[in-house]
């Protein structure tokens, strides 16, 4: 993401750039995904308990979150200087860009806090599976994909192994299904939103958390005004925030560290490792809402779980093929009209001039990390 819509350019790699503490990739890459992984896995069994021990107000806990990550990132970027944040953002591109993005970044977060009120830890993580085909139906409405037969097949299984998992639920709640659903709507909006309004432009993650997350948190603290200031008064809901203040801070802390260590993951290895990731992590989530929170898991639900883990692997493996292939083609055809122009200059020039293959290679990897987060937990 950028400023404005010229922002990026030629500063964009050096802000990519990967280094820390002179320690070699290998052990950077290892060390954060584990990290990763822990905090990731901990954020949701503590905001579990959270909601489920009388503090029933997802917006107002994900409006904490998003507050801490703002501040915490703005201190990054500006104070310590850590980050490499030397654009800057009208209020006009703010109010018609950003704030837009954050509002289903708010609506997809509350609704993913609220679906722990009805639903296990375990279900949830194994709906999750099912979030690639609302992506793709989303990408596919909004003209920004074609989906191919292999894709569309993907998907398809992802969507059984699904549907056997929740047949399989002992304690299904329709009220918390459609809660998960829309939760995953919202973030496929988002993603569209972010493809459609911020397309080209390119913050450091850590960067673009400092101007979406305000976004995201005007959103929530409205939205918690309304609905749920009075209500938490009525129970005593800041009393309990009171009594428990290292859980609460301990959540909105770890929510900026997922994001944190999401980017430190994609610069040491590679997008496709925090996906992969995020998969085996939802899996050790399902174990762990069976081992410490006593939840049921049948074998039907094991199963379904089983089929939509191994499409989802299959899907990741067609759109990373997508991708490298649509930018080859791209890298292919500037390598074209740069020869044509350079050949009417200078008819003796050959016509197609090659690029490196280390330079090729470079701009694929590129394109392989995500521009926006944060990304959800």
């Amino acid at each position: 993401m950028g400023a404005h819509a010229g922002g990026g350019g030629g500063g964009a790699a050096d802000s990519h750039h990967f280094s820390m503490f002179g320690m070699s990739k290998l052990v950077v890459a290892v060390v954060a995904s584990l990290a990763w992984m822990s905090v990731s896995s901990g954020l949701i069994l503590l905001n579990k308990d959270l909601l489920s021990h009388g503090f029933h107000y997802p917006m107002a806990l994900s409006g904490l979150g998003m507050a801490f990550s703002g501040a915490a990132s703005y201190v990054c970027c500006r104070v310590l200087r850590v980050v490499d944040a030397k654009r800057s953002v009208t209020p006009r591109f703010y109010a018609t860009k950003i704030l837009p993005v954050g509002l289903f970044m708010a609506l997809t977060l509350h609704f993913g806090n609220l679906v722990y009120l009805y639903l296990t830890v375990a279900f949830i993580q194994m709906l999750k599976a099912f979030t690639p085909i609302i992506t793709m139906i989303a990408l596919f409405v909004a003209r920004l994909e074609t989906p191919s037969r292999r894709l569309v097949g993907s998907v398809s299984f992802i969507a059984l192994g699904t549907a056997l998992a929740s047949a399989g639920e002992v304690n299904l709640n329709v009220m918390g299904v459609v809660v998960m659903m829309l939760s995953e709507c919202f973030e496929s909006i988002r993603l569209v939103m972010t493809q459609l309004l911020l397309t080209g432009l390119r913050f450091h993650p850590i960067e673009g958390l400092m101007y979406l997350a305000p976004a995201c948190t005007f959103w929530l603290a409205l939205g918690s005004l309304c609905l749920e200031f009075r209500p938490m008064l009525e129970a005593g809901a800041f009393g309990l925030m009171a009594e428990r203040p290292l859980k609460f801070l301990s959540a909105a802390a770890m929510g900026f560290m997922v994001n944190s260590l999401a980017y430190i993951v994609i610069q040491s290895a590679s997008s496709l490792t925090l996906k992969v990731l995020g998969t085996v992590k939802n899996a050790l989530v399902v174990c762990l809402g069976i081992v410490l929170l006593s939840e049921k898991v049948t074998l039907l639900q094991g199963v379904g779980y089983a089929i939509s883990v191994g499409a989802f692997f299959v899907y990741q493996r067609i759109k990373m093929q997508q991708i490298q292939q649509e930018q080859l083609a791209s890298l292919a055809g500037n390598g074209a009209s740069h020869s044509a122009a350079d050949a009417k200059e200078s008819p003796s020039l050959p016509r197609y001039q090659k690029l490196p293959a280390g330079d090729a290679v470079a701009v694929v990897a590129d394109s392989l990390t995500p521009r926006q987060l944060p990304l959800k937990a």
